[in-house]
């Protein structure tokens, strides 16, 4: 089956989750997680596919649910998950070990030519795309040293990405409670962390990866423009 009947077979079911991650999917990847911007046929899609009854939208992201809002311009009408499934939306109490990680992360950063740190309300990410890539083994292995030795909080890696989290969920645990009423899932996605996700989707389920590397996704696309096509096509089969 190829991937426009796989879509179009989905989308003709009473009740779909049609989620997507945001960077690397719906943004191309930048050198600066601040510069990242969503492609606006991608979302002039999205919005068309959320407009149809039964259908939900879903943006899932490793960012804060506060920063992909910010990204998206303010409200619009999807569900947004942050923190690789950790972050609802809600206030959240500050797990104490989150800042002695955020400050280890930022000491080690702040001279490393390159280096950027995410602060999120669960958790630390550091960026090390631009770092000179031969400090790069160092840099991480002092951080996989430090999450050695505190394992209440869990390490995450990603495309050029080094997370520590006191989150205890997925992707894949958050798709499958948006989708727990026994909803068709279009999932499309990019990163590591995203095939927490593919691993859960059932047969008739829609999993896309987006780029190169392992995946238990059934289909495969190249870049956003890719995703853009894919977009527009679902918006087409759910009129």
């Amino acid at each position: 089956m190829t991937l426009e009947e796989a879509v179009r077979r989905l989308m003709a079911r009473d009740s779909v989750l049609v989620a997507v991650d945001f960077d690397g999917t719906l943004a191309p990847i930048v050198d600066h997680p601040d510069h990242a911007a969503p492609d606006q046929r991608a979302m002039s899609a999205l919005a068309s596919i959320a407009a149809r009854r039964g259908v939900e939208v879903a943006i899932v992201s490793g960012r804060s649910t506060l920063d992909l809002e910010r990204k998206l311009g303010g409200s619009t009408g999807f569900t947004l998950v942050g923190e690789h499934g950790n972050d609802l939306g809600a206030e959240v109490t500050a797990h104490p070990l989150v800042a002695e990680a955020q400050a280890m992360v930022g000491a080690l950063a702040e001279p490393m030519e390159g280096a950027t740190v995410e602060h999120k309300p669960s958790s630390v990410t550091l960026h090390y795309r631009n770092v000179e890539p031969g400090l790069v083994p160092e840099l991480l292995g002092r951080v996989k040293d430090w999450a050695a030795g505190h394992q209440e909080l869990s390490l995450l890696e990603g495309k050029d990405v080094i997370e520590l989290s006191a989150g205890t969920r997925t992707k894949g645990d958050a798709v499958r409670d948006l989708a727990n009423q026994g909803a068709g899932v279009i999932y499309i996605g990019d990163d590591i962390t995203d095939e927490t996700v593919f691993e859960v989707l059932g047969d008739a389920d829609v999993a896309i990866k987006v780029g190169s590397g392992p995946t238990a996704a059934k289909f495969r696309v190249e870049s956003v423009s890719d995703v853009v096509a894919i977009l527009e096509m679902i918006a087409l089969a759910s009129r």
